[in-house]
């Protein structure tokens, strides 16, 4: 099983914060953590700093006007069951306000 966790997973309805996201060895989605599940140590996992969420193709990150809030939610992607890697890592956001920087990094996890 590996695990990645974050300051922040997006789940397509709510931001979870210090989540873990677990996959199975095949790459499926077995589980979504709780708030604060990232802080704990597991065997094979990673934590990120950013915010993790459903794959999307990121060039849209250059042609959008919206928050960081706005965009996600307009992607209307979920994790759902079964979902398999990759996901996407959010990097250089503004954890506080939630909004994109001029230093914001999309990038696929594996």
């Amino acid at each position: 099983m590996r695990h990645f966790a974050a300051n922040y997973v997006f789940t397509g309805s709510e931001f979870i914060r210090n989540c873990c996201l677990s996959f199975s060895d095949e790459g499926k989605l077995v589980e979504i953590g709780e708030e604060n599940s990232g802080l704990v140590e597991r065997e094979r996992m990673i934590f990120l700093n950013g915010i993790i969420c459903p794959h999307f193709d990121v060039k849209r990150l250059n042609n959008n006007d919206l928050c960081l809030r706005n965009f996600l939610f307009s992607l209307d992607l979920h994790f759902y069951e079964n979902t398999c890697l990759p996901v996407v890592l959010l990097e250089g956001v503004d954890l506080q306000t939630m909004s994109f920087t001029n230093d914001t990094l999309a990038k696929e996890i594996y």
